[in-house]
């Protein structure tokens, strides 16, 4: 063969390489991204409860671990706007851990942190100055027909889904609601099926708080949507009865997301906006009172309308000799199970780390 037809064939070569994608010589149309599909670690909940494992693919790939600005973001909430016309005035606080915060370098667990020794002089004081500690539904209720509640009205939450408060409140005969990540059931740190399944035997009562505990308003339609209505089908799955609350993860939510939460049949959803006047057009914004870490009982008694503290109570040395109101039985669409658990298989036997 001359050179001249080696030469040719080599050129021909190259030509036909530069047109290959791949090769380096000629730019490949981009990849499509994987359809990524839950694992074994969302279907925990299935093998620990007993129930048959159906597995579901998200839409969109899982969630990523929470930017920082959203965490800074529900420590330092904006004001719930004041609506003109009637408004019904009850505290809806809410906690995250209910804890000493393992680490004295991290703040923002600090900032999450209630010590288990603060919150029951919060409790103590709640019953000292007779307030009355109402159900979320009964707050609900009340906000919506602009109807009476008990004097000094009060509602409690608590984010993410963990139980070291149960025995502290059941002294008092205090009810509360306590948001269940539904992933997250049988994880470390939080409530696994059976302990949420007591805690609704016991009166208290189960939100949603989405599967993963994304910030809603940053997902997509589809993913957001998914988010809300598996966690509450997830929960009233478990329990047997319909979950009729909810509260947006990070406080993230927007137009869409509210919309979804009326749509999917919950009463009510809360935020992080913090404010206690309540209005009817407000069901699905609900603003709350975020109490964490080192805050005095002084403010924790103005948080809630209340008296300054007594010496006694601020040096947590004693009751006023009030009694306690007596105990709010929560609004049930089913009887409890009978027969009802004991306190103690609701006190896991690790520390509760949750992190919201």
């Amino acid at each position: 063969m001359s050179r001249a037809a080696r030469g040719g064939i080599l050129l021909l070569l190259l030509l036909i390489a530069g047109a290959l994608p791949g090769t380096g010589l000629l730019a490949a149309a981009p990849l499509t991204a994987p359809t990524i599909v839950a694992g074994s670690a969302a279907d925990e909940f299935d093998e620990l409860n007993d129930l048959a494992a159906t597995r579901r693919a998200r839409p969109g790939p899982a969630p990523t671990a929470a930017p920082q600005q959203l965490i800074l973001a529900e420590l330092n909430p904006r004001r719930a706007p004041v609506p003109p016309g009637p408004v019904t005035y009850v505290p809806i606080l809410y906690y995250h851990y209910i804890r000493i915060n393992p680490s004295p370098l991290d703040r923002v667990g600090f900032s999450l942190s209630t010590p288990p020794a603060m919150f029951r002089m919060q409790m103590q004081y709640l019953a000292d100055h007779g307030f009355h500690v109402v159900s979320l539904h009964q707050a609900v209720v009340a906000i919506k027909n602009h109807s009476g509640l008990p004097s000094r009205p009060v509602v409690l939450t608590f984010d993410d889904g963990y139980t070291t408060a149960i025995p502290i409140l059941q002294s008092h005969g205090f009810t509360a609601t306590s948001f269940v990540i539904s992933g997250r059931m049988g994880w470390a740190g939080f409530m696994t099926p059976n302990q949420v399944v007591a805690a609704d035997g016991l009166g208290f009562t189960i939100g949603a708080h989405t599967v993963d505990h994304v910030a809603l308003a940053a997902e997509t339609p589809a993913r957001a949507a998914w988010e809300m209505k598996q966690s509450k089908l997830t929960l009233e799955g478990l329990l047997g009865h319909p979950v009729l609350d909810f509260a947006y993860p990070y406080g993230s939510f927007n137009a869409y997301d509210m919309a979804q939460a009326r749509s999917l049949g919950f009463e009510a959803a809360a935020s992080t906006m913090y404010g206690s006047a309540h209005s009817a057009g407000q069901l699905f914004d609900l603003s709350r009172m975020r109490i964490g870490g080192g805050l005095p009982l002084s403010y924790f008694a103005r948080v809630v309308g209340g008296p300054p503290p007594t010496t006694g109570e601020l040096n947590g040395s004693g009751s006023l000799g009030a009694s306690p109101p007596t105990p709010t039985v929560k609004p049930s669409p089913t009887p409890p199970p009978s027969p009802s658990p004991s306190p103690a298989s609701l006190v896991p036997n690790r520390p509760i780390f949750a992190f919201t």
